[in-house]
């Protein structure tokens, strides 16, 4: 089992990455965007709004593509007569120019179940989807969606506070959890069957992370794997983990063991020791990047710091931590993608409301960010419990 899925991994082209409780049922609804025009069908693949952003500059270079996008949704805003924000099923997508101008939204297939996403990953025509304890696939071709949904039942959890993530086509990863009351260092893998549907048990593998945490956030670039904050106790007032670590996926695909790397500061309060859980992550341009998430297991606690480490592409390990440019609003559950020299966030969760803006932050060619976070458009409504692929 392990050596079949060593090979998978090895195998793997990752294209897209990425940014809930869960109920059944469908669908996109254009009464759930309140204020936004109203939309009308198209074939097939849903309806188009009006272009909600700027014309696109004509003196642009139109000789270079536009990036296209996919989101994933997630969360609106309580209708009225709704007593709190509720779960929807929607696929938007749209395009980024080489000016940085967004296009027009299209409505895509929605995925089968409402929920709150963490990640999306496209792997050729395999377009999957997973949130806490959700997982899609569906194929994607010619531009759209081109296949039904197919849920694939989630194998039962060995430790409790493992959390699962998609870091490539051929299965899940989860590191650290819990057992017997203490947590672990473990680290698991769960493979997909997508041929059967499903996914088969979970399987410890010899990697081991080098602090004993749960709900650890992993995040993959290039060969590198990330491991950033978790819990360190089931305390509710206790700060999360400030401990990143980073693996090296192997010429077989097998993952090695975790190595300690700069642990997350805030540079902006006396480079303090920076606990988070559940924050946005990414990855581009030679840096990862970590985006507010909850300072404790409390949703109250949400954080508006924002914060870059470059890369050392040898080794996977990190530089010292930046202090970029708070977030406009304390959030979480936003989408985040690098896209040539920007970093891009879209919606989020504000606590009490869902935020509906895309923000931008420039990346300098020195590796110097911008001064301030910009808004560049909105989604068709404040949404959050984002996930979003590039393709």
């Amino acid at each position: 089992m392990i050596r079949w899925l060593t090979v998978r991994f090895a195998r793997t082209a990752l294209v897209g990455l990425l940014v809930g409780s869960v109920a059944c049922g469908l669908v996109f609804s254009p009464g759930d965007y309140g204020d936004s025009p109203a939309l009308e069908p198209e074939a097939d693949t849903g309806v188009t709004t009006p272009d909600v952003a700027p014309p696109v500059d004509s003196a642009s270079d139109a000789s270079l593509p536009s990036t296209r996008i996919m989101l994933f949704a997630g969360r609106r805003d309580a209708l009225p007569g709704e007593p709190s924000s509720v779960n929807v099923a929607e696929t938007m997508r749209t395009t980024l120019s080489p000016s940085g101008e967004l296009g027009p939204w299209t409505f895509d297939v929605p995925p089968s179940q409402m929920t709150t996403w963490t990640r999306g990953l496209l792997a050729g025509e395999t377009l999957l989807l997973q949130s806490t304890s959700v997982f899609l696939a569906t194929t994607f071709a010619d531009d759209h969606i081109s296949g039904a949904w197919r849920a694939l039942p989630p194998p039962g959890v060995p430790e409790s506070y493992l959390r699962a993530w998609l870091v490539s086509d051929a299965g899940l990863t989860a590191a650290g959890g819990q057992a017997g009351g203490v947590f672990t260092t473990n680290v698991y893998v769960a493979s997909f069957d997508l041929a059967d549907g499903g996914i088969e048990p979970w399987q410890k593998v010899p990697s081991k992370l080098v602090t004993p945490r749960g709900d650890v956030t992993l995040l993959r670039h290039v060969d590198h794997l990330y491991a950033l904050g978790g819990r360190e106790s089931t305390s509710s007032l206790v700060p999360g983990s400030d401990e990143v670590e980073v693996a090296r996926f192997g010429a077989d695909g097998s993952l090695g063991d975790f190595a300690a790397t700069t642990k997350l500061v805030d540079p902006t309060a006396d480079a303090a020791s920076f606990g988070v859980l559940l924050p946005v992550v990414t990855a581009g341009a030679g840096h990862v990047f970590v985006l507010g998430g909850q300072t404790t297991s409390l949703t109250s606690s949400l954080s508006d710091v924002a914060l870059a480490a470059k890369i050392d592409a040898a080794s996977g390990n990190l530089g010292p931590w930046v202090a970029l440019p708070k977030l406009p609003a304390p959030m979480s559950g936003a989408a985040a993608l690098v896209v040539g020299d920007k970093v891009l966030v879209f919606g989020g969760s504000l606590g009490s409301s869902q935020s509906g803006d895309i923000l931008a932050l420039s990346i300098g060619a020195n590796g110097v960010f911008d001064t301030a976070w910009k808004k560049i458009g909105t989604l068709p409504g404040p949404r959050s419990g984002l996930a979003a692929v590039v393709y």
